[in-house]
């Protein structure tokens, strides 16, 4: 299910904390450090109708039923969230660094969260500015974090991109003092659905994985923090197998059916995305980011609203969309963020019933208690149509309370 592989980031970023615990390790392990962090997070949240998936973060809005709403509440701590980071060994001009992330977003149930890892890898990087990274980590392709208290992250309403196993290049070259250029390229897992219904992901049965790819230039303008300008993208393809359903009567008469493949590789679907990406500092305290994307078959990376390849049709949904934010930070207590996404998918690939525009606007503030305890409040609208079907439309409210270490 998409729920157990859901884009989530923090708060304010996905970085380490800057109160990360350092662990003292045993003179054996050498020059090697460990910091543990995370955070502790609880969350209330309050929606006018129900959402998909039904729990505790929304991606669209479900309709109605008979024209009523169904208003919901969540009380959850699955955000919750743990990590390690290693440093070193060192070599000469190379340095070594690893993570390992989890939360509980593992399972279903309210009250018995499992974990689940988010992210795993090494990376290995030269004083030159070449990196090589290996194992789970975000979308190459993603630049930005959108600032907001709902898990779902704009996912599925106007931000691409999630985590997945990978092997990524990264070359840095310093231009100037003010400007640098970061090119980064990976081949990725496609992570597909099974729509064959063959046994297996439909992306894992390509020949090749996924490619992705990011250019960023960073520059300073008028303030003190960098400007960032992205074109980024990723092309990969999804290939179905030839089956058919057989249906059997066991001899107590039980009849079962499953799904038996007759022919490999009959059919492929492309999945592919170009987008542009723009992090513009204003003044010290006021900050714009704005993403912009278009392509088909997004199911996986969170576009498309969740639809990839419409089997009615025998075509992948094509899509555009994007998502625009203003970051005010007036003061170290306070922080502010307001902003809209889109995520329109193109009717011509869509069979009547299917979502066909999800759309919202959020806004949201935190407020440090400490240095580790942020409290943090959002409002949210959300609507989103359905192909030759009512709209439907969910007014959110969401508290949240996180301890961070």
């Amino acid at each position: 299910m998409r729920t157990k592989w859901l884009v989530a980031v923090l708060i304010l970023g996905c970085a380490i904390s800057s109160l990360a615990l350092e662990v003292q390790l045993p003179e054996s392990a050498g020059d090697v450090r460990l910091q543990v962090y995370g955070y502790i997070r609880a969350d209330l949240s309050y929606g006018t109708q129900a959402t998909a998936p039904g729990t505790d973060f929304a991606f669209w809005v479900l309709p109605e039923i008979d024209g009523k709403k169904d208003g919901q509440t969540h009380v959850g701590a699955r955000e919750t969230r743990f990590g390690l980071a290693l440093f070193g060994p060192n070599a000469g001009h190379w340095k070594t660094f690893g993570k390992i992330e989890m939360d509980f977003y593992g399972g279903d149930k309210a009250n018995a969260y499992n974990p689940r890892m988010r992210l795993a890898f090494v990376d290995v990087a030269h004083t030159s500015g070449f990196s090589f990274r290996l194992g789970q980590d975000w979308d190459t392709f993603m630049e930005l974090q959108p600032r907001i208290v709902n898990f779902a992250s704009v996912a599925d309403v106007g931000a691409l991109g999630l985590r997945r196993p990978q092997g990524r290049v990264t070359q840095e070259w310093k231009c100037s003092e003010n400007t640098k250029l970061v090119f980064k390229a990976a081949l990725a897992q496609t992570v597909g659905e099974d729509l064959d219904q063959g046994g297996f992901e439909d992306g894992a049965d390509a020949e090749w994985p996924s490619f992705q790819f990011n250019v960023t230039l960073h520059q300073k303008l008028w303030t003190e923090k960098m400007a960032r300008f992205s074109v980024a993208g990723h092309y990969g393809r999804e290939t179905l197998d030839g089956t058919e359903k057989v249906v059997a009567t066991n001899a107590s008469g039980v009849v079962a059916e499953r799904v038996k493949i007759i022919s490999s590789d009959v059919e492929d679907f492309d999945t592919w995305s170009i987008q542009g990406s723009i992090f513009l500092p204003l003044t010290s305290q006021l900050a714009a980011q704005v993403n912009l994307w278009q392509g088909e078959n997004l199911d996986t990376y969170y576009g498309g609203i969740g639809q990839g390849v419409n089997m009615a049709l025998r075509k992948g949904v094509r899509a555009v969309g994007g998502y625009a934010q203003l970051l005010f930070d007036p003061c170290a207590k306070w922080g502010f963020a307001l902003g809209y996404g889109v995520d329109d998918p193109d009717n011509d690939t869509l069979s009547p019933g299917m979502r066909s525009r999800n759309e919202c606007i959020w806004g949201n503030a935190a407020y440090h208690f400490t240095p580790a305890l942020t409290g943090m409040l959002e409002y949210s609208h959300m609507t989103t149509d359905y192909h030759e079907k009512s709209d439907a439309t969910n007014d959110r409210v969401q508290v949240a309370m996180k301890y961070a270490f």
